[in-house]
């Protein structure tokens, strides 16, 4: 069987959506094998290495690899076609492509905001089973920009994967890469943690309002529940809707006790004062 060696060197990682549970990323997809129909003898006993024309590329065999967790994707063709492959005098074929693609990513959201995710991103040939054709990686599977940034999540490590899958028609080989994201907690402590914190300490100003003062106590109360409620319902709009408690739930949910709690304190106080 044909060894195909993989790797990806990427440029951005971009769209980490909890809502459709996918990211899409933009890379370099680079693949060598070996084809001895392809061996010449280097010409002039110097040039052991050519470059292969756009031209020629449909004539030459290219292993039929494809993204089995893909969800869309597209090649490069601004300004030219974006793919380069270069021959050796041995038969070696380096072939690389320019690839931008979304691919699914199911995510666990349980303990949301402070979760880690793991995306993967699999390589499997589409019409070869592994009797005839196998991957491997490269030395160096996975290359990294390192100006790569994300705005809301932190890249922390990726891990290698053999997910070969047994079909009617066969085994067909796969790799896998998997994507260790963490999710940075500084936007939801400036937009959910510290917001809902300072509502729930209003809520006790009441307890030092006078109990005869009722437009005042009920009106912060009322404030308070109305305004938390809201911040609830807003924290978790951009999520899918799960059926499990999300760590962002019980916050909210344990702030909106504490809320309606001061609002039931100046009731029960309001009836024994009468008394």
């Amino acid at each position: 069987p044909t060894e195909v060696n993989l790797g990806i060197y990427i440029n951005s990682f971009y769209s980490i959506s909890e809502q459709t549970m996918d990211y899409s990323v933009s890379m370099y997809l680079r693949q060598l094998w070996r084809d001895p129909r392809l061996m010449y003898p280097p010409l002039f006993n110097k040039t052991k290495e050519i470059r292969v024309g756009d031209q020629f590329l449909h004539d030459l065999w290219i292993p039929d690899t494809f993204f089995r967790n893909e969800k869309r994707a597209t090649f490069h063709e601004v300004t030219v076609n974006n793919r380069f492959m270069k021959l050796n005098s041995t038969g070696h074929v380096w072939y690389v492509t320019k690839i931008s693609a979304t691919l699914s990513c199911p995510m666990k959201l349980e303990n949301y905001p402070l979760d880690k995710q793991v995306c993967p991103m699999m390589f499997e040939s589409f019409g070869y089973t592994m009797d005839t054709l196998y991957f491997t990686w490269l030395p160096t599977a996975v290359d990294i920009d390192k100006r790569l940034e994300m705005p809301q999540f932190s890249l922390r490590g990726h891990f290698l994967n053999d997910c070969a899958q047994n079909y009617t028609a066969g085994i067909y080989p796969c790799q896998e890469i998997r994507f260790l994201l963490q999710r940075d907690v500084g936007y939801f402590l400036i937009q959910v943690y510290i917001p809902s914190m300072l509502i729930v300490i209003l809520s006790w100003v009441s307890f030092w309002i006078n109990v005869d003062a009722s437009p005042a106590r009920v009106s912060i109360g009322l404030l308070t529940v109305l305004t938390t409620t809201t911040q609830s319902s807003q924290s978790t709009a951009t999520l899918p809707r799960v059926s499990y408690i999300k760590a962002i739930d019980v916050w909210m949910s344990v702030c909106l006790v504490f809320v309606f709690a001061a609002l039931l304190e100046y009731a029960a106080v309001n009836v024994l004062s009468r008394r």
